[in-house]
C-alpha cells in the first residue's frame, strides 16, 4: 500500500509539471505571435503614406529653438517646375518633424515662385546664425526614405535640402494644404479665365466640353548634354495617341496646347485626322511660364509629356493625366537615380 501510494504521489506531481510546462510553452509562443504582429503592424505603419493634414502656425513654434527650421534655398538657375518640387519636400519634411518650413532668401526677393503662387513661407536670410544640416537628395525621380532620419537631427539646428526631390510621395500626405497653399495670384487666374471664355469653339456651349491641356517639352531637353545624361521628348505618334483617348471618352475636347517650342507643336499636334466637330485645338502663344501654368492648371484634364512643369501642371489641374512613359531612357545615368512608380502618381495613365 504505501508503495502504491507513493507511486500515485509521484505520477501526480509528474502530470503536475507537465501541465504548467505545456502552459509555459503555449503562453510563450501566444506573446511570440503577438510581438510578430505587432512588429509587422508597425512595419506596415511606417511604409503607409497616411492622408493627414496638420496647419502649421507661428503658436505651433514657440516652445522650440529658433533654429528648429527646414527650407531649400531660393536657385534661380532651375525653373518653376523644380521649385515647385523644392517647396512640396520641405513642406513635407515640416510635416513629419514639426519644424517651421522656410525660403533661404530675402523677403524682398521675388523668385520664380512668388510669381506664380501667392505664398506665405517665411523668408529667412543666409546670415542667419544657426547650424545647418544639409539633406542632399542623391536621388533625382525617386522619394529619399532617408528623409525619416531628420526626426533624429537636434532642436538647435536648423535642416537645408539640395538637390532634386521629384516624387508624388512627397505631396500625397499633405495634399489637401499643398493644395490651399499654392494660390495662384489673381491675375494669373483672371488671365486663365478669360483666355478659355475668350477662345471657345464657334457654335460649342462651354458647358457641355472638357477642357484638355498639353504640355509639350523640348528645348533644352534636346541639347547635346541632355540626351547623354538620358532626358526625352515625346514624338507626335505619342501626342495622337492621348489625344485619342480623350476624344473616345468625351463628345467634345477643347485640347489647349503650351509649349517652349510651339513651331513644333503647331506643325505636329492638329486636328485632322479627328471629327473637328468635337475637337478643337487652341495654342497658348507669347505668355509668360506662369500664365502657362495657370492655363494648364484651369483644365480639366492634362497630357504631359516630360519635364517638372508639366508634371506640376497635371497635379495642379487635378483630373486625368496621360504621361510620356519613355522618360528618362533606359541604362541611362538619369534613368540610373530615378524609381518612376515614385514620380508618377499611381493613378496617372503612362503611354
Amino acid at each position: 500500500m504505501i508503495i502504491i501510494k507513493l507511486a500515485d504521489t509521484m505520477a501526480g506531481k509528474l502530470r503536475q509539471i507537465q501541465i504548467t510546462f505545456t502552459r509555459t510553452v503555449i503562453l510563450s509562443l501566444v506573446v511570440l505571435l503577438i510581438l510578430g504582429l505587432l512588429s509587422t503592424h508597425k512595419k506596415h505603419l511606417s511604409n503607409h503614406l497616411v492622408n493627414f493634414t496638420v496647419e502649421w502656425n507661428s503658436v505651433f513654434y514657440t516652445a522650440r529653438s529658433p533654429c528648429f527650421t527646414v527650407g531649400f534655398a531660393n536657385q534661380k538657375r532651375n525653373g518653376l517646375g523644380n521649385h515647385l518640387f523644392y517647396y512640396a519636400v520641405v513642406m513635407y519634411a515640416a510635416w513629419l518633424t514639426g519644424r517651421k518650413p522656410i525660403m533661404m532668401t530675402s523677403s524682398k526677393k521675388v523668385t520664380e515662385l512668388d510669381k506664380a503662387f501667392d505664398l506665405d513661407i517665411d523668408r529667412l536670410h543666409d546670415n542667419v546664425q544657426c547650424p545647418v544640416k544639409e539633406f542632399t537628395h542623391k536621388v533625382v525621380y525617386a522619394f529619399n526614405v532617408d528623409i525619416n532620419f531628420l526626426n533624429d537631427v537636434d532642436e538647435s539646428v536648423s535642416v537645408l535640402f539640395r538637390g532634386h526631390s521629384c516624387s508624388w510621395k512627397y505631396t500625397q500626405p499633405i495634399e489637401d494644404q499643398l493644395r490651399r497653399k499654392l494660390r495662384f495670384r489673381r491675375h494669373l487666374t483672371v488671365f486663365a479665365n478669360k483666355f478659355l471664355s475668350a477662345n471657345v469653339p464657334t457654335g460649342w456651349n462651354m458647358s457641355t466640353f472638357v477642357h484638355v491641356g498639353i504640355h509639350v517639352r523640348r528645348g533644352d531637353f534636346l541639347s547635346n548634354w541632355a540626351v547623354r545624361r538620358g532626358f526625352t521628348v515625346a514624338n507626335k505618334q505619342y501626342l495622337k495617341r492621348a489625344m485619342t483617348y480623350f476624344v473616345k471618352r468625351f463628345t467634345q475636347v477643347q485640347f489647349i496646347v503650351a509649349s517652349n517650342d510651339i513651331a513644333w507643336s503647331r506643325n505636329n499636334i492638329n486636328s485632322s485626322s479627328f471629327d473637328q466637330t468635337r475637337v478643337n485645338i487652341t495654342f497658348s502663344v507669347g505668355h509668360s511660364t506662369q500664365q502657362d501654368l495657370a492655363l494648364l492648371a484651369s483644365c480639366n484634364h492634362m497630357i504631359m509629356t516630360t519635364g517638372t512643369f508639366g508634371w506640376w501642371a497635371a497635379w495642379l489641374a487635378n483630373g486625368t493625366t496621360i504621361y510620356y512613359k519613355n522618360f528618362p531612357r533606359r541604362g541611362t545615368r538619369l534613368w540610373l537615380r530615378s524609381r518612376l512608380s515614385d514620380y508618377f502618381p499611381p493613378k496617372w495613365i503612362g503611354m
